[in-house]
């Protein structure tokens, strides 16, 4: 499994780790993923706008070393199991303003 990052506008957003190129341009272009990214939120604002190009491209060593950590921090946790190979991390801070909760 490769490591993607969805980078709008030079910053590196969400890691996701998937089987090869094609893959990650499927899951990044899909309509959930980005009616998510219209809606969610860093530090006050949208992390996309609707019309910014995201470029996806492979995990620089720190980005890759971040989304491993996490998802090692998410199977000792219970949260996904060992044998899940798909991990999504948002590399940075993320609030849904549609959320109750928030």
């Amino acid at each position: 499994m490769t490591v993607y990052v969805a980078e709008i506008n030079g910053r590196g957003i969400v890691a996701f780790n998937t089987a090869d190129r094609d893959s990650a341009d499927q899951f990044f272009d899909s309509e959930p993923f980005r009616a998510d990214f219209a809606v969610l939120e860093s530090e006050g604002k949208p992390l996309w706008n609707g019309t910014d190009d995201i470029f996806i491209r492979e995990a620089f060593p720190g980005e890759h070393a971040r989304f491993k950590a996490s998802q090692a921090r998410a199977i000792k946790d219970e949260e996904i199991e060992d044998e899940d190979d798909e991990w999504v991390l948002f590399l940075v801070p993320v609030t849904d303003p549609t959320d109750e909760e928030s």
